[in-house]
């Protein structure tokens, strides 16, 4: 019996800044098999950037902080999720190892 399961990782959007800031990400859903690598992509246009946080957000419950990067940093690593930032394009990656089933929901990037 094949006991893989098949992820569904959603997300959304999050701006923390003026209107200047637009953050796209992608893809916009994903389903990924239990074990899986997970690749996720948060680009922004403004090149004044602070910081870079990426939050997972379960049903019905609030935000939970993922990992921040700040704009000097070019990767953040913890467990099996790691960030990176490229500055000069303005883009950042979101990777989460060997997904769980638990890694199933909403996925958001916000920049500062």
């Amino acid at each position: 019996m094949d006991k893989s399961l098949s992820l569904l990782i959603l997300w959304l959007q999050l701006n923390w800044v003026s209107s200047k800031q637009n953050v796209s990400q992608s893809p916009e859903a994903l389903n990924v098999r239990e074990g899986d690598s997970v690749v996720l992509n948060c680009s922004y246009t403004d090149s004044a950037l602070f910081f870079l946080q990426w939050f997972r957000q379960d049903p019905g419950k609030g935000l939970t902080s993922l990992l921040s990067i700040q704009a000097n940093q070019k990767e953040q690593a913890s467990g099996r999720i790691t960030v990176s930032l490229d500055k000069s394009s303005r883009h950042s990656t979101l990777y989460i190892a060997t997904s769980q089933h638990s890694d199933s929901t909403t996925y958001l990037c916000a920049v500062r």
